[in-house]
């Protein structure tokens, strides 16, 4: 599967169609997206200011899962 572009708009359900290492990182945060069934919904920036997170950093922790994932 392609991954989807990474951006403040990237919906969580996207993200984790991507990769299944992004369950992880969104559980380290301690954010409750995984189960959620408005994660089609919502994106990245949405979550980031729900749950009072960085949205750069977050992305940083994203992106290199994503390399991560995409490297093996």
């Amino acid at each position: 599967m392609e991954h989807p572009c990474l951006s403040p708009q990237t919906s969580i359900a996207d993200l984790l169609a991507a990769s299944p290492r992004m369950a992880s990182t969104l559980l380290d945060l301690r954010v409750d997206c995984i189960g959620c069934s408005m994660n089609h919904f919502c994106d990245l920036q949405e979550m980031c200011h729900q749950y009072g997170l960085e949205l750069e950093t977050v992305m940083k922790q994203l992106s290199k899962k994503l390399e991560v994932h995409a490297n093996h």
